[in-house]
């Protein structure tokens, strides 16, 4: 009996299993605390992470940022590297915080500059320690980051207008200007009158007072002797509209006004003056003060500098308003008194203006510092070639037959690393042409297919335009302004 019972007792203990599932729950329960350990350690681990990679794109922007900023204050090459480094480190440390005690020595930080382009480069290499990895054999959990930064800092660049004002720009902005003063103009109505005057008529505004072309009679009765004021000259109806009762002006920025006939050099003025506000407007926006150079250089027989190269925009703009008045005249020099000679008169002489203007030029920089500006000569022209010359005393030389520029001028300019643009205001055929004056309107005529062509091989790639109307050539103007600009920015 106690047999059995001593049997039965013995068989139930083996029969137990309550011990081992406390075991098995204590293993388990030990594996999720380390599950459990890792998961902590990983969030705190990307925590880190987080703050660093933050630390790290601010460094690479404050790098630039300190760039810009000494370029903006036209700082050296060396200092700009040194500050941004500096300014790169100290973001660096205030973003990262307490996490920065993790790394693996300091922050990789470079900065580099190629022409116009800055890039910064920020990395790190972290250890976030592990509190319960260690019991699974895992001390750390490695952190990286690399963050790229890339900034086209604005260029200096120097603008040299070189503009047109020989006779032939006097020719009436659109074909509306162009009736108006025909309507009203004596030299076109003699032209078939037959009246005296300037023989065979002059279509364009004309402004030789000194070949006496103003002494006719009056318009309707050539047998009136010619009032004190006689408003003959195409160049003097523009100026007051064809109404003596109009005060004259010196400047008609648009066209259909009644106070004047608006000529193709007041479009070329208008336009010139709405390129030098564009600039403005580049530089308050880029926040780099005499960031660009204009000058304004017309041509006749000779160049000369109505406006030299000055970073005082406002100054050119203003002085911009005045090349109307600077038109051929006629009298070797033009209306308004420049800085030297004079533009001399007659004719369209790109022979003495080109190489005028390459000497000029001194300085060619590649356009990284105020010191090392970048060039560009924009022309602005109807393209003609006339070579003759007028004297003081009314009398002519040379040949009158319309011609081309001679390309290999433009060469010798490019060949420095200048860039030339030319804007092409097209010659307009004379109408109803005759053959006085060894036959200068007819050669003047022919003479158009070739003018083309001349100055587009005449013109740098991409920098050939060609603008009709008052608001082609301003739209021509800024347009070659926003290539130069671009083209300074890809090029370095």
């Amino acid at each position: 009996m106690q047999r059995s019972i001593l049997r039965q007792k013995l068989s139930a203990f083996s029969r137990e299993s309550s011990g081992s599932v406390l075991m098995f729950f204590g293993l388990a329960l030990m594996g999720i605390f380390l599950i459990v350990g890792l998961v902590l350690d990983y969030g705190r681990a990307l925590s880190a992470k987080s703050v660093l990679n933050t630390a790290t794109d601010a460094a690479a922007l404050a790098a630039l940022s300190a760039a810009q900023a000494d370029y903006i204050a036209n700082a050296s090459a060396s200092q700009m590297m040194t500050d941004a480094q500096a300014a790169a480190q100290r973001a660096f440390v205030a973003n990262a915080g307490r996490s920065y005690n993790i790394l693996n020595g300091a922050p990789t930080i470079t900065v580099q500059r190629n022409g116009q382009v800055i890039t910064t480069n920020v990395s790190y290499q972290a250890r976030s320690p592990n509190l319960f990895g260690s019991l699974a054999n895992v001390a750390n959990m490695n952190l990286s980051h690399s963050a790229s930064s890339a900034l086209t800092l604005p260029s200096y660049l120097n603008f040299y207008l070189l503009l047109d004002v020989s006779a032939s720009m006097g020719i009436p902005s659109t074909d509306t200007e162009i009736n108006r003063l025909a309507t009203i103009n004596p030299d076109y109505r003699n032209r078939f009158s037959g009246f005296p005057g300037y023989v065979g008529g002059c279509t364009i505004a004309c402004h030789f007072t000194a070949y006496k072309a103003c002494q006719n009679a009056a318009i309707d009765n050539p047998n009136q002797a010619a009032p004190a004021a006689v408003y003959c000259q195409g160049y003097n109806l523009t100026r007051n509209g064809g109404n003596a009762m109009n005060t004259p002006v010196t400047y008609c920025p648009t066209p259909g006004t009644s106070a004047c006939i608006q000529l193709r050099l007041d479009a070329v003025a208008y336009a010139t003056q709405q390129l030098i506000q564009t600039a403005i407007d580049t530089e308050a926006s880029d926040h780099i003060p005499n960031q660009f150079g204009v000058g304004l250089y017309p041509f006749v027989r000779w160049m000369q500098p109505f406006q030299a190269l000055s970073t005082n925009l406002t100054t050119v703009k203003n002085a911009a308003a005045g090349l109307t008045a600077l038109i051929d005249n006629g009298n070797g020099s033009s209306t308004v008194n420049l800085p030297t000679s004079g533009l001399g008169s007659g004719g369209t002489h790109f022979e003495n203006a080109l190489p005028s203007m390459n000497t000029t030029i001194t300085t060619v920089g590649d356009g990284s510092s105020a010191t090392s500006p970048r060039p560009f000569v924009f022309m602005v022209t109807d393209g003609a070639q006339n070579n003759q010359y007028q004297q003081n005393n009314g009398s002519w030389s040379g040949s009158n037959n319309a011609t081309t520029l001679d390309t290999t001028n433009c060469t010798t300019i490019k060949n420095r690393g200048i860039t030339l643009a030319v804007l092409y205001v097209p010659y307009v055929p004379i109408p109803n042409p005759t053959t006085i004056w060894n036959d200068e309107d007819h050669a003047a005529n022919n003479n158009i297919q070739y003018i083309e062509p001349s100055l587009k091989s005449c013109a740098s790639p991409n920098f050939y335009f060609k603008a009709s109307t008052p608001q082609d050539i301003a739209n021509a103007m800024q347009a070659m302004f926003k290539m130069a600009v671009a083209t300074a920015h890809l090029t370095q």
